[in-house]
């Protein structure tokens, strides 16, 4: 039995590094809400699917607006966001920001924050950046803005975004 449970978890291990995708689910939770009075009622309530994911840096791709200002942008895919929840429910998206050791949190989207940096001069100059993101069904888009209508650094290390998706009993 243990040779066999091995065999089972190595396989699956192997066929995880042929599976290429630009989005790691961390995991996924469904629930169903209802209040008391909605249980004689099973047209009422909602259901709502969580899913994290977790963006390399080497994830993230350049896009161009019309104007040729630049941004980066990742795809995920979402089935959970479907043709009833574009009509009816809603998307919710959070971006994990670490604020500094000790101190983290899920910052709801659009999250704008100043990027500090050194420009030519050796001068700290504080950049707005943009988070967001846009979706449409089974997708969902994160994208990197900044404010000043250049290109955001690359992003060199990985982000985690949660999606919540709520999807109307009607």
């Amino acid at each position: 039995m243990k040779q066999v449970r091995f065999f089972l978890m190595s396989s699956l291990a192997i066929a995880s590094l042929f599976v290429s995708t630009s989005c790691e689910k961390q995991y996924v939770t469904k629930e169903y809400y209802v209040t008391e009075e909605h249980h004689t009622h099973n047209e009422y309530g909602a259901q709502m699917y969580t899913t994290e994911y977790l963006i390399k840096g080497s994830d993230w791709k350049v896009g161009y607006y019309d104007d040729g200002r630049k941004y980066l942008y990742v795809e995920c895919n979402n089935a959970d966001i479907t043709d009833k929840v574009m009509k009816n429910g809603a998307v919710l998206a959070y971006f994990w920001f670490t604020y500094k050791e000790d101190a983290s949190s899920w910052n709801i989207l659009p999250y704008v924050y100043p990027y500090l940096y050194e420009n030519d001069k050796g001068e700290t100059v504080a950049v707005g950046e943009n988070i967001r993101y846009e979706y449409e069904n089974g997708i969902v888009t994160f994208i990197i803005e900044d404010l000043d209508g250049f290109q955001p650094d690359a992003m060199e290390i990985n982000s985690e975004f949660k999606v919540v998706v709520l999807e109307n009993a009607q």
